[in-house]
């Protein structure tokens, strides 16, 4: 939920379809699941998911040494991170992204906001007690290391410095902070060689939601509105410096809170940058909690959604957060649908687009963002399960998990994929997954619709190679997802295609 309370909401109109992608055989994409929640890892990993994300909060600096070293010695809380950690290694998850943040009120160079909070640098005398801080945490989940955790399976090697740039949780300069990835980056590999260093993960709503060809982007920026205008452009000069500083990390991640469309635009962008310095290294798809697109930011409709849907988008809003609105079962069926659509439109992007992984929240619902939705869009209903209780625990799987479930069962291990160009707003990705051909389809006409509304759907003529093949549908609302047989008929198949996705899969 990075970015929600704290970010700028940078809201501008998208652009049409790029060029196509050449096939590619990537390195094994990873998909993961955010954020880490005790009780819930069991649920989580009966979707196949190895990979997983721990939110900042519990990792801190502050979190695990709360008082500063006496004599000299140490003193680091362990209990819950060993707990969280151990408790989703013993349920099959085997890979992780940790956030570590240096906020810690006894060290900081500035005082700490009591609400929000927010990192600055650490003290020049404490600097020598962060670095062993970090030191500890990277050794603690070594298996290799004298000192790792006890029972602990599977080591901890992606390590993110900080968490969001530009939305407050990193307070300091964008000099203080390759200061301190200047002073970090060599602790964590000095701690375990096989490490990686995550660059601060960057979050842009508002730019390139549809903006596929990066030559359009100075024209969709002179549309935004001053003075979003400004900062998108200072965000993006922002992003440009960061990148220019490759030895400092190992992985580039953005994260991706708005509409499913903005994933092409911005890891290209990220990929362009990088290879104009002449340099490229993995991009990973993290912070995705709004599977769906949030609708609104600061009671600012998120792109592609327009000014004149604001109405309904605010009726919409209402109806998902009070459970007696008389459509509230309505409204709440339309999300989960979104969301479950969502979801899957967002890891094909990010498949076709050759980055490294994506994880993909949220476990469970935040209920506090529910009591706000016009500033918190729909982060208090994204839970991919249904949760009860304090502490929370997981109850019954919604569409968006078991669209999870279908992703990893059919998508999972893919070893090519291609984009098909098979007209306007046509979306077709042909994937080769284990000696199968798995073909994911849907439409986009630019727009975004609500509930009541009709979507568009066209009728396609998928060309496919010969044979049967089952035709899957995205999950909206059955726990199983509806199955036919089709079968190719001289070379293609004719399928109805809409804004939910389908898949079409050869049959053995």
């Amino acid at each position: 939920m990075h970015g929600v309370l704290q970010c700028l909401a940078l809201l501008a109109a998208g652009l049409s379809a790029g060029p196509v992608s050449a096939p590619h055989a990537p390195e094994r994409f990873a998909i993961g699941v955010e954020y880490m929640l005790p009780g819930f890892a069991e649920v989580y990993a009966r979707t196949g998911v190895k990979w997983a994300k721990a939110m900042g909060a519990g990792f801190t600096w502050g979190d695990i040494e709360p008082n500063p070293p006496s004599g000299g010695k140490h003193v680091y809380r362990w209990d819950d991170t060993d707990r969280l950690i151990l408790e989703y290694q013993r349920a099959g998850f085997r890979n992780f992204h940790i956030y570590v943040r240096c906020i810690n009120r006894w060290a900081s160079s500035r005082p700490i906001k009591p609400i929000g909070g927010g990192s600055w640098p650490p003290k020049p005398q404490y600097l020598p007690d962060y670095l062993a801080f970090l030191r500890a945490l990277v050794q603690r989940y070594d298996p290799k290391s004298p000192s790792h955790a006890p029972g602990l399976l599977y080591p901890v090697e992606y390590w993110e410095i900080e968490s969001e740039w530009g939305t407050g949780f990193w307070q300091g300069s964008l000099s203080q902070y390759l200061d301190l990835l200047r002073v970090a980056y060599p602790t964590v590999k000095a701690a375990n060689p096989n490490a990686r260093v995550i660059l601060v993960g960057f979050f842009l709503a508002g730019v390139f939601e549809g903006l596929d060809d990066l030559d359009a982007l100075p024209g969709a920026l002179a549309r935004i509105p001053q003075p979003r205008r400004s900062a998108s452009e200072r965000y993006l000069n922002e992003i440009r410096e960061l990148l220019r500083h490759p030895s400092l990390f190992d992985v580039v991640e953005f994260h991706s809170l708005s509409d499913w469309s903005e994933i092409r635009g911005m890891g290209r962008f990220l990929r362009k940058t990088m290879r104009e310095q002449g340099y490229e290294k993995p991009i990973w798809v993290g912070d995705v909690n709004y599977t769906a697109s949030p609708l609104v930011f600061w009671n600012q409709p998120v792109p592609p959604y327009t000014a004149r849907q604001k109405p309904a988008i605010d009726a919409t809003l209402r109806a998902l957060a009070n459970r007696r609105h008389p459509r509230h079962e309505a409204a709440m069926a339309w999300f989960r649908a979104e969301q479950s659509s969502g979801l899957i439109k967002k890891t094909v992007l990010a498949m076709a687009e050759g980055l490294a992984g994506i994880n993909l929240g949220n476990l469970s619902d935040v209920g506090l963002f529910s009591l706000v939705p016009g500033i918190t869009g729909t982060i208090g209903f994204h839970g991919m399960v249904d949760s009860e209780g304090m502490p929370q625990r997981p109850g019954k799987p919604r569409p968006a998990y078991e669209a999870l479930t279908t992703v990893v069962r059919l998508l999972d291990g893919f070893s090519e994929v291609r984009a098909l160009a098979l007209g306007s707003g046509i979306h077709a990705y042909a994937f080769g997954v284990r000696g199968r051909r798995v073909y994911v389809c849907w439409y986009d006409d630019g727009r975004r619709y609500l509930p009541g509304d009709r979507p568009p759907a066209r009728t396609l003529d998928l060309p496919v190679e010969p044979g049967a093949y089952a035709l899957i549908s995205a999950p909206i609302g059955a726990a199983t997802p509806p199955r036919r047989s089709v079968r190719a008929v001289g070379g293609k198949c004719r399928l109805e295609i809409g804004t939910t996705p389908v898949f079409l899969v050869s049959e053995p």
